[in-house]
């Protein structure tokens, strides 16, 4: 499993007033009903983009930027942003908490028992040692840890995953999180932070090389994610099984 972060993409909502709760059903309603209208036997791609904290517009955008890269080599990818940026009412988004993490990957939990699934998630907030923050204005919610993380991720069973953790001491995730059908990409060591982290800018570093204009489909996770690890002061970390080692991007988001 590949594990990268959140936003979701459909028809306009009916409502940009609707409260988060329901706001949320609402984007898991229309991602099942786009499931379920699948051609038999074709693999859907779910993108979930988490931009957790709102101290810097960078995590927000990074999720937007993913979901653009990934929406263009997929049309019909399916995607879930959760996120506490700043909503306008032409833009409203859940708030990314520990409750609507947990209740959008349980809901995937379920599609996976149903359709065959593939899962990219990035998760984009400041962080500690296997905990990351999650933060809207002046409003500080319980961090999301590592046990959180994995027992979501591993309700989703087989599903081949990718996860990518645009945060500090990201690193200290890769080792809890690592199984056989996810891959795991994070943007600095256990005890490191990404260059520039709270610089202000239109992206964090760590998506900005990941999938700037070196991005490359037509090579594996792997490699595209070595450009990030040229920067030895951050000390990037990821696992990759083997199952999944030698597929490209574009592979990997193939129906």
């Amino acid at each position: 499993m590949l594990l990268l972060g959140a936003s979701v993409c459909g028809p306009a909502l009916a409502d940009s007033a609707l409260s988060g709760e329901a706001l949320l059903e609402q984007l898991l309603a229309v991602v099942e009903r786009s499931l379920a209208q699948a051609p038999g036997g074709a693999r859907s791609v779910v993108y979930l983009g988490v931009a957790q904290n709102a101290q810097s517009p960078a995590f927000h955008e990074d999720v937007l930027r993913v979901q653009q890269r990934l929406q263009a080599l997929n049309p019909r990818l399916q995607s879930i942003i959760l996120s506490n940026a700043s909503r306008s009412a032409q833009h409203p988004y859940p708030a990314a908490t520990l409750n609507t993490l947990r209740q959008t990957l349980g809901r995937m939990a379920e599609w996976a028992s149903k359709y065959p699934l593939t899962v990219v998630a990035l998760v984009a907030p400041h962080g500690k040692v296997t905990a990351l923050s999650s933060k809207a204005a002046s409003e500080l919610y319980a961090p999301l840890q590592s046990r959180h993380l994995r027992v979501w991720l591993d309700a989703l069973g087989d599903t081949p995953t990718v996860l990518m953790l645009s945060d500090c001491r990201s690193g200290s995730f890769v080792p809890k999180l690592a199984a056989s059908h996810r891959v795991v990409l994070a943007a600095a060591a256990a005890d490191r932070k990404p260059s520039a982290c709270d610089e202000p800018s239109d992206n964090t570093y760590f998506i900005d090389d990941m999938f700037g204009a070196g991005f490359d489909p037509a090579d594996t996770w792997q490699r595209n994610f070595e450009r990030v690890g040229s920067d030895q002061s951050t000390r990037s970390k990821s696992s990759v099984p083997e199952a999944l080692a030698a597929r490209s991007i574009a592979e990997f988001l193939r129906p």
